[in-house]
């Protein structure tokens, strides 16, 4: 029935799942208005003794907050059962972390309480509609939009406003009173704060001459033979060989003996050491999310725009991606799906300063693996880090 239930209502069943019983009469009345046949269960028990005795239905409609059996437990539940019943949820407890988690289940849509029979007829259109495989929602960028979010011509802020005004505006995620310019000590080859770039200027090497020479010192390390540098008398091993081969808190946390010393060890998710790309054309937050995560034992990579995050992914190995939704070039939505055709298992975090429950949605409906609103704490940054890392390694 699903493929005629978007184009004939009256031949679509909905069952509305909700322990008010004004709920499920004013949804009953204003989805009948519209042709459509329902049933109503005042808990999600009831609603599955009606699903275990016919399953004829093309949409479950279920509150979140249920005595008993809560709505995401019925989700659950109809997933495994009944997968090709689409379910929307809806809440007057909205927020998003429980819209991430509801998607993430599986769930097609999500509308928060009170809601218009407009809003709750294009949320069931949406549900009952297949769901398109690319999104392009991103407006074409000219030279002279200064702001990729709203996005608004420099002439027309201009007669607005006042030359001066429109020379401090940014292509930026927040609205600053004096222009960001990329810090001048920054290497953009090296991807790193640099003494030496400010005095050579742009480098003419290949590769960035710090990176080469930290990378040919790890090397010396790993291979090293010197006793002093050796953790365990019984296997030796050096520490720049473990370290190399799991992590350097793993090998801080290694003494003279087999195991490691119990309680030093908390620094990763996993051994091997994670590398981790942060997609976002503010300097500053790129920076930031460095300085978090590299204490951690992270490898943080940047990319300023979606071309060069895309370039990145399709030659570099990484364990997770930091994506902004909001990219000069390209909707960070966008580049997600692209992403996902191309390393499907590769986690995305989605982090915006926009941050809404219709985006939420959208974004792990898109195969995004969390989604977190700007601005976060080095700690809020650090828990979502590691558990997207811990889901995808589970």
């Amino acid at each position: 029935m699903l493929e005629t239930a978007a184009s004939s209502p009256e031949q679509t069943r909905i069952l509305i799942v909700d322990d008010e019983r004004s709920v499920c009469q004013g949804l009953e009345k204003v989805l009948n208005r519209k042709g459509y046949r329902t049933n109503t269960a005042l808990s999600a028990s009831k609603a599955l003794e009606i699903l275990h005795a016919n399953d004829d239905f093309d949409l479950i409609i279920t509150d979140l907050m249920m005595p008993e059996v809560s709505g995401m437990e019925l989700l659950k539940i109809a997933r495994d059962t009944w997968p090709d019943i689409p379910v929307l949820i809806i809440t007057g407890y909205a927020s998003i972390a429980s819209a991430v988690d509801a998607t993430r289940l599986g769930a097609t849509n999500y509308l928060a309480k009170p809601f218009t029979p407009e809003e709750l007829q294009e949320a069931v259109t949406l549900s009952l509609s297949p769901k398109p495989d690319s999104l392009d929602t991103s407006p074409s960028i000219e030279d002279n939009l200064i702001d990729v979010d709203i996005p608004v011509n420099a002439r027309e802020v201009e007669m607005a406003t006042s030359e001066s005004y429109v020379q401090h505006m940014t292509r930026s995620d927040t609205v600053i009173a004096t222009p960001v310019e990329q810090p001048l000590d920054y290497c953009p080859k090296g991807s790193r704060n640099c003494k030496r770039y400010v005095k050579k200027g742009v480098c003419a090497e290949e590769i960035c001459p710090v990176v080469a020479k930290e990378s040919k010192k790890a090397e010396a390390q790993r291979h090293s033979d010197d006793p002093a540098d050796m953790i365990d008398v019984d296997m030796p091993f050096s520490f720049g060989e473990v370290a190399g081969a799991t992590s350097e808190a793993y090998a801080r946390a290694l003494g003279p003996s087999d195991f490691p010393v119990v309680g030093h060890w908390t620094d990763r998710v996993s051994g091997a050491v994670a590398k981790v790309l942060v997609v976002d054309d503010e300097v500053i937050v790129v920076n930031s999310v460095r300085r978090i995560l590299s204490r951690k034992g992270y490898e943080v990579e940047s990319a300023f725009t979606g071309r060069e995050a895309w370039q990145r992914i399709q030659h570099q190995t990484y364990n997770l991606v930091l994506l902004d939704m909001r990219l000069p070039d390209v909707h960070g939505l966008q580049l997600l799906s692209r992403i996902r055709k191309f390393k499907p298992d590769l986690p995305v975090l989605v982090v915006t300063g926009y941050a809404s429950i219709d985006t939420a949605v959208e974004a792990i409906q898109r195969g995004a693996s969390d989604y977190m609103a700007k601005p976060f704490t080095p700690d809020e940054l650090y828990t979502m880090t590691n558990r997207v890392l811990g889901r995808a390694a589970a």
